[in-house]
Protein backbone atom coordinates (compact mmCIF):
# COMPACT_ATOMS: atom_id res chain seq x y z
CA UNK A 1 0.00 0.00 0.00
CA UNK A 2 1.36 3.64 -0.93
CA UNK A 3 2.71 5.38 1.55
CA UNK A 4 -0.01 8.51 1.35
CA UNK A 5 -3.05 5.77 1.30
CA UNK A 6 -1.90 4.66 4.76
CA UNK A 7 -1.03 8.77 5.65
CA UNK A 8 -4.26 9.65 4.55
CA UNK A 9 -6.07 7.18 6.95
CA UNK A 10 -4.16 8.26 9.35
CA UNK A 11 -4.39 11.63 9.15
CA UNK A 12 -7.98 10.70 8.56
CA UNK A 13 -8.73 9.60 12.29
CA UNK A 14 -6.31 12.48 13.78
CA UNK A 15 -8.55 15.07 12.17
CA UNK A 16 -11.56 13.79 13.40
CA UNK A 17 -10.50 13.49 16.58
CA UNK A 18 -9.45 16.83 16.79
CA UNK A 19 -12.52 18.19 15.28
CA UNK A 20 -14.46 16.53 17.93
CA UNK A 21 -12.45 18.11 20.69
CA UNK A 22 -11.79 21.10 18.78
CA UNK A 23 -8.11 21.77 18.76
CA UNK A 24 -7.65 21.67 14.63
CA UNK A 25 -5.77 25.08 14.90
CA UNK A 26 -3.66 23.24 17.43
CA UNK A 27 -2.41 19.85 16.04
CA UNK A 28 -2.22 21.42 12.61
CA UNK A 29 0.77 23.91 14.80
CA UNK A 30 1.63 20.85 16.25
CA UNK A 31 2.40 18.93 12.76
CA UNK A 32 4.10 21.97 11.79
CA UNK A 33 6.51 21.77 14.64
CA UNK A 34 7.19 18.05 14.40
CA UNK A 35 7.29 18.26 10.31
CA UNK A 36 10.38 21.13 10.70
CA UNK A 37 11.78 19.31 13.43
CA UNK A 38 11.94 16.37 11.05
CA UNK A 39 13.40 18.33 8.25
CA UNK A 40 16.25 20.05 10.55
CA UNK A 41 16.98 17.68 12.93
CA UNK A 42 17.64 14.47 10.41
CA UNK A 43 19.06 12.42 13.33
CA UNK A 44 15.20 12.53 14.81
CA UNK A 45 13.97 11.49 11.35
CA UNK A 46 16.82 8.54 11.64
CA UNK A 47 15.93 7.54 15.26
CA UNK A 48 12.64 7.30 14.50
CA UNK A 49 12.94 4.94 11.32
CA UNK A 50 15.56 2.64 12.51
CA UNK A 51 13.75 -0.39 13.00
CA UNK A 52 16.36 -1.85 15.47
CA UNK A 53 14.92 0.69 18.24
CA UNK A 54 11.97 -0.56 20.19
CA UNK A 55 8.77 1.54 20.16
CA UNK A 56 8.85 2.28 23.92
CA UNK A 57 12.65 3.99 23.51
CA UNK A 58 11.03 5.96 20.59
CA UNK A 59 8.49 7.13 22.34
CA UNK A 60 10.48 8.28 25.72
CA UNK A 61 12.42 10.41 22.58
CA UNK A 62 9.38 11.54 21.37
CA UNK A 63 7.59 12.96 24.42
CA UNK A 64 11.19 14.12 25.95
CA UNK A 65 11.12 16.31 22.50
CA UNK A 66 7.29 16.96 22.41
CA UNK A 67 5.81 16.20 25.23
CA UNK A 68 5.01 19.70 26.88
CA UNK A 69 4.70 21.77 23.51
CA UNK A 70 2.00 19.84 21.93
CA UNK A 71 -1.95 18.55 22.37
CA UNK A 72 -2.26 15.29 24.16
CA UNK A 73 -3.99 14.12 20.60
CA UNK A 74 -0.67 14.59 18.60
CA UNK A 75 1.19 13.20 21.28
CA UNK A 76 -1.11 10.52 21.61
CA UNK A 77 -1.56 10.17 17.42
CA UNK A 78 2.73 9.65 17.68
CA UNK A 79 2.47 6.67 19.80
CA UNK A 80 0.01 5.32 17.57
CA UNK A 81 2.47 5.89 14.40
CA UNK A 82 4.85 4.48 16.43
CA UNK A 83 3.37 1.66 17.70
CA UNK A 84 2.10 0.38 14.40
CA UNK A 85 5.48 1.23 12.91
CA UNK A 86 4.52 3.48 10.51
CA UNK A 87 6.60 6.17 11.18
CA UNK A 88 7.82 6.65 7.63
CA UNK A 89 4.42 8.41 6.93
CA UNK A 90 5.33 10.93 9.07
CA UNK A 91 6.57 13.97 6.26
CA UNK A 92 3.16 12.80 4.51
CA UNK A 93 1.27 13.67 7.47
CA UNK A 94 1.10 17.50 8.05
CA UNK A 95 0.03 18.52 4.16
CA UNK A 96 -2.66 16.11 4.71
CA UNK A 97 -4.04 17.52 7.61
CA UNK A 98 -3.75 20.88 6.32
CA UNK A 99 -5.79 20.12 3.40
CA UNK A 100 -8.30 18.37 5.74
CA UNK A 101 -8.18 21.67 7.83
CA UNK A 102 -8.48 24.04 4.46
CA UNK A 103 -11.49 22.12 3.77
CA UNK A 104 -13.22 22.40 6.75
CA UNK A 105 -12.85 26.39 6.85
CA UNK A 106 -13.83 26.81 3.41
CA UNK A 107 -10.53 27.39 1.92
CA UNK A 108 -9.10 26.40 -1.47
CA UNK A 109 -5.58 26.76 -2.21
CA UNK A 110 -4.87 27.19 -5.99
CA UNK A 111 -1.31 27.04 -7.21
CA UNK A 112 -0.87 30.28 -10.10
CA UNK A 113 2.15 29.94 -12.70
CA UNK A 114 2.70 33.24 -13.82
CA UNK A 115 4.92 34.31 -17.19
CA UNK A 116 5.58 37.62 -15.68
CA UNK A 117 4.79 39.04 -11.50
CA UNK A 118 1.22 39.84 -11.37
CA UNK A 119 0.44 43.85 -10.04
CA UNK A 120 -1.53 43.90 -6.72
CA UNK A 121 -4.37 44.82 -8.56
CA UNK A 122 -4.45 41.63 -10.89
CA UNK A 123 -3.98 39.19 -7.97
CA UNK A 124 -6.79 40.66 -6.30
CA UNK A 125 -9.19 40.51 -9.25
CA UNK A 126 -8.02 37.16 -9.96
CA UNK A 127 -8.44 36.28 -6.01
CA UNK A 128 -12.19 37.62 -6.61
CA UNK A 129 -12.71 35.53 -9.89
CA UNK A 130 -11.57 32.12 -8.65
CA UNK A 131 -13.98 32.93 -5.29
CA UNK A 132 -16.53 32.97 -7.12
CA UNK A 133 -15.89 30.26 -9.48
CA UNK A 134 -14.99 28.29 -6.45
CA UNK A 135 -17.51 29.02 -4.07
CA UNK A 136 -14.82 29.25 -1.65
CA UNK A 137 -12.03 31.55 -0.08
CA UNK A 138 -9.18 31.46 -2.50
CA UNK A 139 -5.46 30.84 -0.80
CA UNK A 140 -3.35 31.70 -3.91
CA UNK A 141 0.36 31.08 -4.23
CA UNK A 142 1.99 32.70 -6.67
CA UNK A 143 5.35 31.69 -8.88
CA UNK A 144 6.91 33.08 -12.17
CA UNK A 145 7.91 31.11 -14.86
CA UNK A 146 9.12 33.23 -17.76
CA UNK A 147 9.50 30.02 -20.33
CA UNK A 148 4.99 30.40 -20.48
CA UNK A 149 5.42 33.43 -22.48
CA UNK A 150 2.38 34.92 -21.46
CA UNK A 151 -0.85 34.26 -19.27
CA UNK A 152 -1.63 31.76 -16.46
CA UNK A 153 -1.31 28.00 -15.73
CA UNK A 154 -4.10 27.25 -12.81
CA UNK A 155 -3.80 24.29 -10.75
CA UNK A 156 -7.06 23.60 -8.46
CA UNK A 157 -6.60 20.59 -6.58
CA UNK A 158 -6.07 17.96 -9.40
CA UNK A 159 -7.31 20.12 -12.00
CA UNK A 160 -5.16 22.28 -14.37
CA UNK A 161 -6.10 25.30 -16.28
CA UNK A 162 -3.72 26.35 -18.64
CA UNK A 163 -4.20 29.43 -20.28
CA UNK A 164 -0.59 29.85 -20.75
CA UNK A 165 0.39 30.97 -24.47
CA UNK A 166 3.50 28.01 -24.02
CA UNK A 167 0.29 25.36 -23.38
CA UNK A 168 -1.43 27.38 -26.86
CA UNK A 169 1.45 26.65 -29.11
CA UNK A 170 1.76 23.22 -27.49
CA UNK A 171 -1.22 22.48 -28.34
CA UNK A 172 -1.71 24.23 -31.70
CA UNK A 173 1.55 21.78 -32.41
CA UNK A 174 0.10 18.33 -31.77
CA UNK A 175 -3.30 19.57 -33.97
CA UNK A 176 -1.14 20.06 -36.67
CA UNK A 177 0.86 16.94 -36.56
CA UNK A 178 -2.68 15.39 -35.88
CA UNK A 179 -1.91 13.93 -32.18
CA UNK A 180 -5.09 15.18 -30.86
Amino acid sequence: MRQSVVARRYVGALFEMSAQTGVVDKVESDLGLITYSLENIPRLAEVLEHPLIPPERKKAIVTDIFGNKIEQVTLNFLYLIIDKRRESILPDVEPEFVRLANDLRGIEPIMVTAAVSLTPEERTALKVKLEKLTSKKVELHITEDPSLIGGLVLRIGDTVIDGSVQGYLESLKNKLLGKE
